[in-house]
């Protein structure tokens, strides 16, 4: 008797049994978990959403709320007035604390399964927020900001992996606009926050915007022990009823296909498992996650985070806007930053890679170009306003330009450019990479300011120059190309130098048989950009979490 010969009846006390159609008997003793809280699948679809949207949330949140804190005349006072490098530090040791979080997860995420992996990192990073809230000097913060950033590390390898392998296929479409909108909004949340308490000039002023963040952390522990384990992990360890289960509460119809798939899925990717040595003696492999790397490198030396973690710090000690002033722009620019990530959902799987990173790397340059004219000439004639405000609006210049594709291409690359056998290590070191050069740009902004003034912004928009022609001789099209068609253009194409060769998907398995397929191409999209979150498991035994698409960052 097949799986889907069975019915879900239930019974009094809410718990659902799967009974045959012949006869009602129970089918080898399996019941499912209770709908207790959550009586129809749709309602649990939006509760694993809500989890895991809180988690990207709060990461944004973290993002942004030191940026406006650190500004502050009783956050100087309390702790000393510390110099520009010592701030630097103490904000950007969380992107160290995340960085191993996620290495954390390479070695424990798939032992422990998702749900677990959520739990334990939110309690970490709920320790760390605790440290922060409650310090008592410049160390203490400093230990606090590293423990939550370990916490956040490995929430945000788990939590987009868990999402995608319990959503139905037709959702996952350009489902990775919609993470980086949800972590966007954590942003200007924590900027209306820090204007919010900006006006206190007690130790409120600093801790209250640190220890509300203890909400985000409350929800996700009272959501996640109500809600199913991912399938796809299950059936990678081998528990393949539990799995079935999982998969009828999260569908209102027949599930055995979806099952068969999945489970196939994840034996061909035990199956084509690569190791470390086959991937470092060079050769295609090697290239195509270089290619991958060297994307994440680009996003943060694109200097989003000089803004998006300094911004109020830029506004006001950079061009020169009051203190209070600079808090509401920052707000403005936070809201303005949200909506144009989100409206760029109308496009984003309809352009190419290449286009999005070029035009926006072009833009983002001559936004930064200004930003660097518009502060040197305020420097040079402080009583003016207009350089201030040409330099304000190339701000929000160069944010509208990186929420157009910079901020989601990077994290879908590495998995749609790495072929199967060495997706997960390859979108596990571009991982390792944006979190590294975050740090660096992040510790590296104060002291810039303070002694480079005007240049700092020069060069990024130096950067984000040369990254025009990179984008153009580097890197390959794989927008509308399926992971088997991608595998074929390398193989056909083994020169470095693509501006040259054919990027077009023309023949490509997005039509087939005269029905086109770029719905499911979409859909596989997301799934790849959410294996940019993750960090697997080496053991060829363990499989990687599902293909995802996401992102986070997000603001990174």
């Amino acid at each position: 008797m097949s799986y889907r010969q069975v019915l879900d009846a239930e019974e009094d006390d809410g718990t659902i049994v799967e009974t045959s159609r012949a006869g009602g008997l129970p089918y080898a003793a399996v019941r499912l978990p209770e709908r207790r809280f959550f009586r129809t699948s749709q309602s649990l679809h939006t509760a694993i959403s809500v989890a895991a949207g809180t988690v990207m949330c709060l990461f944004g949140y973290e993002q942004g709320v030191f940026g406006g804190i650190i500004i502050g005349k009783d956050f100087l006072q309390y702790f000393n007035d510390p110099s520009p490098g010592l701030q630097g530090f103490v904000v950007s040791v969380y992107d160290l604390g995340c960085f191993a979080g996620a290495l954390l997860t390479l070695f424990v995420g798939e032992r422990l399964g998702r749900k677990r992996m959520l739990l334990v990192f939110t309690v970490v990073m709920g320790l760390g927020i605790i440290g922060q809230t409650a310090s008592q000097n410049m160390t203490q913060m400093v230990y606090g900001r590293f423990i939550a950033g370990i916490g956040n590390g490995g929430n945000t390898a788990t939590a987009p992996v868990w999402h995608v392998e319990t959503s139905h296929q037709s959702a996952k479409g350009k489902a990775v606009v919609k993470e980086m909108a949800v972590n966007v909004l954590g942003f200007v949340i924590s900027n209306i926050i820090t204007l919010a308490f900006s006006g206190l000039m007690t130790e409120a002023q600093w801790r209250f915007p640190l220890g509300i963040q203890l909400i985000f952390v409350a929800i996700i522990l009272v959501m996640v022990p109500l809600l199913p384990e991912s399938p796809r992990w299950l059936l990678a360890r081998r528990r393949d009823d539990e799995a079935r289960q999982v998969l009828s509460m999260l569908n209102d119809h027949n599930a055995e296909e979806e099952f068969e798939q999945i489970r196939s899925s994840v034996k061909a990717e035990q199956a084509a498992q690569g190791s470390w040595s086959q991937l470092l003696k060079g050769g295609i492999a090697t290239r195509r996650v270089v290619l991958g790397m060297m994307l994440q490198i680009a996003q943060q030396l694109s200097g989003i985070n000089v803004l998006a973690y300094y911004l109020p710090v830029v506004l006001h000690r950079s061009v020169g806007l009051p203190q209070l002033t600079a808090r509401l722009v920052a707000t403005g620019n936070a809201v303005s930053f949200w909506l144009t990530t989100s409206a760029s959902i109308l496009f984003v799987d309809k352009v190419g890679r290449r286009p999005l990173l070029m035009i926006g790397a072009g833009v983002m340059a001559v936004a930064f170009l200004g930003v660097s004219i518009g502060v040197g000439a305020g420097l040079a004639s402080p009583g003016k306003h207009a350089p201030g405000i040409a330099a304000t609006v190339f701000i929000w210049l160069y944010f509208t330009a990186f929420s157009s594709g910079w901020i989601s291409v990077p994290w879908l690359y590495p998995a749609e450019v790495n072929s199967l056998k060495f997706r997960t290590k390859g979108a596990a070191l571009a991982t390792a990479c944006d979190w590294l050069f975050n740090y660096a740009v992040v510790q590296t902004t104060p002291p810039g300011i303070e002694h480079l003034k005007w240049g700092l912004y020069l060069i990024y928009s130096v950067l984000n120059a040369v990254f025009v022609p990179l984008v153009y001789y580097l890197v390959v099209e794989t927008q509308g190309r399926s992971l088997e068609d991608t595998d074929d253009w390398f193989s056909r194409n083994t020169a470095w130098l693509v501006h040259k060769a054919d990027h077009s998907t023309a023949g490509s398995s997005s039509i087939a048989d005269g029905i086109n397929l770029a719905p499911l191409q979409t859909a596989e999209d997301h799934e790849a950009m959410m294996t940019a979150f993750e960090v697997g498991d080496d053991d060829a035994s363990d499989v990687s979490a599902a293909s995802r698409r996401s992102s986070y960052s997000f603001v990174d």
